[in-house]
């Protein structure tokens, strides 16, 4: 392995890989020398070429080596297409506004106003002077506690 041991004005030393030393012309260079650099050197009779040999980058970490990419993909859109599943009804409320709602104002249909259920908040309404809104108000809390939200906090109801 050649290395480049000093660099005097148009002339550069090169170690050879024997222990010799040539000297070559910086002309002769297709690179800007520094000291270290590994070269290969080509010669005939004539002419003299100098080339700088490039390392291979062993990189086992999935970032460059110039800094760390991020790369984030928001996979979880929140809008009314996805909060809704039309297949079976269900709409994705966010559990502790909804559990609050169903102890505080269930007896009114609160927490069917917020999950978009406006006709059942309405027979809540009517019915609510019976007491029985009240009750069922109440399992529905006991259900919804009981449901694993997910990684928002949002339950399907």
């Amino acid at each position: 392995m050649s290395k480049i041991l000093s660099i005097d004005n148009d002339i550069i030393t090169i170690g050879m890989d024997g222990g010799t030393l040539k000297e070559v012309r910086a002309v002769d260079l297709n690179f800007v020398p520094h000291i270290n650099d590994e070269v290969e050197i080509f010669e005939t009779e004539s002419k003299t070429i100098v080339s700088k040999l490039e390392k291979e980058q062993t990189n086992p970490l999935p970032f460059s080596p110039n800094g760390i990419n991020i790369n984030v993909q928001n996979t979880q859109k929140m809008n009314n297409e996805q909060t809704m599943n039309v297949a079976n009804g269900t709409i994705a409320v966010n559990k502790v506004v909804y559990c609050l709602l169903a102890f505080f104002l269930g007896a009114v249909g609160g927490h069917k106003f917020y999950s978009h259920r406006a006709g059942a908040g309405v027979c809540y309404l009517l019915f609510c002077w019976t007491g029985i809104p009240a009750i069922i108000a109440l399992v529905e809390l006991i259900s919804a506690l009981c449901k694993k939200s997910d990684a928002n906090g949002m339950i399907l109801v």
